[in-house]
């Protein structure tokens, strides 16, 4: 059976239970399914039928469930609950999932919370919440395990087994001292090895890898994803560890990034979501299609500056759609390439860029030559058979400001798409925005005023 065959199976069997169960039955019946299961079927229930769950289930398992959920949508679900349960459900989730939908929450219904919530949960979330938004201290989690330095080893074993329970990711421990500072890390597979007289000391390794509390949330997973590191640090100025990001949390951040950058890419709002009202949909994408109406509006003037050219040489216009094509389309390879190069840091080292640049301008050249000669064999053979004699200028003229055109709009566009997106990013705007729609009319203004130039040069 296929996964999403299995996904639709377990979905509707999760809407039977809700719909045939009484509010005793409902907590049993569900236990034995995934929360990322059971959040994706409640999302999918009618008003009525949430409400029956939220108040049926207790807030242990809301709290595994809240945890897949959107942020929005949990903000949204937790109105529709006491303060109590509310706040019984935010201090049993993971603190930096809390901490997100918290940072969603108007000021008002965030401070109702935490009135409510034990000290040290909101001292806890309080904290997290305060970092600015896309940061490493935004969503790390506080839940890891430390091991004080010069700790015996069996000392340090009992207290792994004491907190693990409580603890998101025990793959890696850390060691510090009485004031915080990060001195070391021992993989858990090493500390099980490990027997006296040994202690944390002896077996732990100080080339850490770390992030600070105000890194990019991005760098910080590309940096887990890149090294493989289940558990990573987060450190403020002093080299005091703060919290832990860990690596279901950073696919998580770099699926999202990429979520946005495809959204962006295709010319739409980077916060979509697919069951968006009708409304919020149009609104999403209307933006872009404004910024575009006007740059097609530059366009028709371009193609009125040479009205008096294609009156003489109405056939141009037949081939206008091959040259804007043909560039638009290599201006998006190239920037596909060159956006999802920055995007996993490829051209970080020195020169990475320049040599980018050139291998694009090269390949340009040669789809440009190429793409060239034979736009100049196929416009000639169809020139020859479809209009043979011409008012002004000869099939071959034609032909020649044809694949002259296409050559030198495919190597610009080519060098454009890879140049515009690193200005972009060398000015601190997310390259992102060059989005296929946009580049593609800005090629289509530099293909036009070629083609007619080179028309006039030609032919007249």
């Amino acid at each position: 059976m296929r996964e999403t065959d299995h996904s639709i199976k377990i979905k509707q069997e999760i809407t039977n239970i809700i719909e045939a169960s009484s509010p005793k039955q409902l907590q049993d019946s569900l236990t034995e399914y995934h929360p990322s299961d059971l959040a994706e079927a409640f999302q999918h229930l009618d008003d009525e039928q949430q409400l029956f769950v939220l108040q049926s289930l207790n807030f242990h398992v809301l709290a595994e469930l809240f945890e897949y959920l959107n942020d929005a949508k949990a903000v949204k679900y937790l109105n529709l609950l006491s303060n109590q349960k509310g706040a019984n459900i935010l201090e049993t989730m993971e603190p930096d999932d809390a901490a997100d939908i918290l940072q969603k929450m108007k000021a008002q219904q965030s401070d109702d919370l935490y009135k409510i919530m034990h000290e040290e949960s909101r001292n806890v979330l309080k904290k997290l919440s305060a970092y600015k938004l896309h940061t490493a201290g935004a969503i790390m989690t506080t839940d890891f395990i430390s091991l004080q330095r010069g700790m015996d080893i069996k000392d340090a074993m009992r207290h792994l087994i004491r907190e693990a329970s409580s603890t998101e990711g025990i793959q890696r421990l850390f060691v510090l001292d009485d004031k915080n500072f990060l001195h070391g890390a021992i993989e858990l597979k090493n500390l099980i090895q490990a027997r006296a007289p040994k202690t944390i000391d002896d077996i732990m390794y100080t080339d850490i890898i770390s992030v600070h509390i105000d890194d990019d949330v991005e760098e910080a997973a590309r940096l887990i994803q890149n090294y493989g590191i289940y558990v990573m640090p987060v450190v403020n100025d002093k080299n005091q560890l703060q919290g832990v990001i860990t690596m279901d949390d950073a696919a998580d951040i770099l699926d999202e990034a990429t979520d946005e950058d495809y959204a962006k890419f295709a010319g739409i709002s980077g916060n979509i979501v697919l069951n968006d009202t009708l409304i919020r949909s149009a609104l999403h994408r209307l933006p872009w299609l404004i910024l575009l109406l006007f740059l097609g509006l530059i366009i028709s003037t371009i193609i009125s500056r040479f009205e008096e050219t294609i009156d003489q040489i109405a056939v141009l216009v037949l081939f206008q759609p091959l040259i804007l094509d043909m560039a638009g389309n290599t201006g998006t390879q190239s920037l596909a390439v060159t956006v999802r190069g920055l995007s996993k840091n490829h051209f970080s080292l020195k020169g990475s860029t320049k040599k980018h640049l050139f291998k694009e301008l090269r390949v340009g050249m040669i789809n440009g030559l190429t793409i060239g000669v034979i736009s100049i064999i196929t416009s000639l053979l169809f020139l020859t058979i479809v209009s043979p004699t011409m008012a002004i200028g000869t099939p071959l003229q034609v032909a020649l400001t044809v694949g002259i055109s296409a050559s030198i709009a495919l190597t610009f566009a080519t060098l454009f798409g890879a140049f515009f997106p690193m200005f972009l990013t060398k000015i601190k705007v997310d390259p992102a925005v060059a989005s296929g729609p946009f580049i593609t009319t800005l090629n289509d203004v530099i293909g036009l005023i070629i083609y007619f130039t080179l028309a006039m040069l030609i032919i007249l």
